[in-house]
């Protein structure tokens, strides 16, 4: 079985020899593990960077470090203020996304935040479009929860 394997591999060797060997252009070295500086990084939603000299940057050669430049946090301050006319409410996130049914008391005149999805409720009493910024009824958050 061993002269039968022989030949296969002098074939795999003699044609990996046979060819060309092309550096690739990257911004990293992996022998000296230094990256060039002059090449942009783009940061995530945890901050995460690498330093110019770090060797975790090897992943990245030769390709562009894909970043989402639209973060969850920056999406959920845009959704606008639910406005309630009840003092308690319950919030579910649309169904089996994990999210649980959550009762939310809408007491104080400030906006109760759902701790699962981050959406933001208010009392109709206490709602101000100046302060608090646009806003939907319960009714179009629930129709919009059930798609």
């Amino acid at each position: 079985m061993a002269a039968f394997r022989r030949p296969l591999t002098t074939l795999a060797l003699s044609q990996a020899i046979h060819k060309p060997f092309i550096a690739p252009q990257a911004p990293c070295s992996m022998l000296a593990r230094t990256c060039n500086p002059d090449t942009v990084e783009k940061v995530t939603h945890t901050g995460q960077k690498y330093s110019a000299d770090d060797y975790r940057r090897v992943r990245f050669l030769g390709k562009e470090k894909l970043v989402n430049s639209h973060f969850a946090i920056d999406l959920i301050a845009d959704d606008p203020v639910v406005v309630v006319n009840a003092k308690s409410i319950w919030s579910n996130g649309g169904g089996a996304l994990g999210h649980p049914r959550v009762f939310i008391n809408l007491n104080k005149p400030e906006i109760a935040i759902c701790g699962y999805s981050g959406r933001k409720f208010i009392q109709k009493t206490f709602y101000n479009e100046a302060e608090h910024g646009p806003s939907i009824t319960y009714e179009e958050y629930l129709a919009d929860a059930g798609k």
